[in-house]
């Protein structure tokens, strides 16, 4: 299969770019990050066998700065549509170092696992936002290839890698697109600020080709891709940057060594760890005798015999989710469209069907919120009630699709409204929030 996989594609051979450790002496370069800038009029793919079963592919992608490059692996047996483990490197590592260094590889290809081991850009990205876009655009390109299950889809991850495959799971929430459906974080770097406080090399940080600034000088870019936001310098969490209670319904579980020669990166486990229990997620630590900072310390064998059961879910009606939004796009059940970019839109929501009820609180840059009446238990033959509260100025649109005819009314704060609209042609009420800060309730009458 992979063999013919590659002769369909005219696979080529691909020399990779030679990498050296970067220093604090100046700012990296794309070579000594181990990445390779887009070429307009190279080819779009280029593919090699690294060995039996295994193909190296690089992509280029013209709407990004960095091509990409990974690793997939498919098994002698596969049932399809198979499920797939995505690895996350570590700090400096290439995809080829994962297949050379983590057990899961060889463990998940002998259960019929797809393997498929993003580079990320380049081998020192920390799970930056440009890097995660890099990974979504290779896996769309599998995905549109090879019949994968999508609900079957799972992130492990390594040190740096641990906190990138984190902080994708957090970031990918698509129930229609790519999400995860279960996460393996091996003492992940899960706080790039605290990273960049503990780091003796901060001219990565600071590079032009990374961050371009500090954590205080740029918290949101931190922030986004990192679960939790801690400031090493006080040991205090910074709640306002936390992406980690986007993780409360993914299944999780943390491993490190009890003597890793890196305790700031096992302190970032073990926070991240509190915060989703605190969360109420389904998270465990596993805490292994070991001096060791190695892929090699997790027990490969128990990590896939928990994650081969585990499906995708979506946040169940009546359960109370705090979402932290970094973009425009699909968040599980809701489709949130922000005021502003480049800043959080949090959200706590709710829908309760007993109570054909829809709660957005705690809620701000929100320029609209959709969702559809049977994605969230509501029934559109009885009264659908929403309740808002916002925390901003920002005045946001909710519109619930799902209505088979026009309201009859609409109220306002009890208060009939001319403030919405109905479309015919998608179900979908519209009601147009211009309240401002504060509560504010409505109520569409069928």
């Amino acid at each position: 299969m992979i063999v013919a996989l590659a002769l369909s594609l005219a696979a080529l051979q691909a020399a990779p770019a030679a990498a050296q450790s970067p220093s604090n002496q100046g700012s990296p370069t794309q070579a000594s990050l181990g990445g390779l800038s887009v070429t307009p009029f190279s080819p779009t793919m280029q593919a090699n066998l690294v060995a039996a079963r295994m193909l190296n592919v690089r992509l280029n992608l013209p709407q990004q700065t960095w091509q990409e490059e990974f690793i997939l692996a498919i098994p002698s047996t596969v049932i399809w549509p198979a499920p797939v483990l995505t690895l996350f490197h570590g700090y400096g590592e290439e995809p080829a170092d994962v297949v050379a260094s983590s057990p899961l590889v060889g463990e998940a290809m002998a259960r019929g696992f797809v393997v498929f081991i993003p580079l990320g850009a380049h081998k020192y990205n920390y799970g930056i936002d440009y890097a995660q876009r890099n990974i979504e655009l290779a896996f769309e390109f599998l995905s549109g290839r090879l019949p994968l299950d999508l609900d079957r889809v799972y992130a492990a991850g390594f040190s740096m890698g641990g906190g990138a495959a984190a902080s994708f799971a957090a970031r990918h929430m698509d129930p229609d697109g790519l999400r995860i459906a279960a996460l393996v974080n091996h003492t992940g770097t899960a706080s790039t600020r605290a990273t960049y406080q503990q780091s003796n090399d901060t001219g990565l940080f600071l590079s032009p080709l990374m961050f371009g600034a500090s954590p205080s000088q740029d918290p949101f870019a931190y922030q986004r891709c990192s679960t939790i936001d801690l400031d090493a310098l006080s040991g205090q969490l910074i709640p306002a940057g936390e992406m980690a209670s986007n993780l409360t319904h993914i299944p999780t579980r943390h491993w490190n060594a009890d003597f890793d020669p890196n305790p700031y990166i096992v302190e970032q486990t073990e926070k991240l760890h509190d915060q989703m229990v605190f969360r109420g997620a389904d998270s465990a630590r596993h805490v292994v005798q070991s001096s060791a900072h190695s892929w090699s310390t997790l027990d490969a064998v128990a990590v896939m015999d928990w994650l081969a059961p585990q499906t995708a879910q979506l946040p169940a009606p009546g359960s109370v989710n705090r979402t932290m939004v970094d973009r425009s796009g699909q968040w599980n059940q809701l489709e949130v469209v922000q005021a502003q970019p480049d800043a959080f839109t949090p959200i706590t929501w709710s829908s309760q069907p007993t109570g054909n009820m829809l709660y957005l609180i705690e809620m701000a840059n929100a320029g609209s919120v959709g969702a559809h009446l049977d994605d969230l238990g509501l029934d559109s033959g009885s009264d659908v009630r929403v309740v808002l509260q916002i925390t901003d100025t920002s005045t946001p649109d909710v519109a619930l699709t799902g209505f088979t005819q026009a309201p009859m009314n609409v109220l306002h704060r009890g208060v009939a409204t001319s403030a919405w609209t109905y479309d015919a042609a998608s179900g979908t009420v519209t009601l147009e929030e211009r309240g401002g800060a504060g509560w504010s309730d409505w109520t569409i009458v069928p």
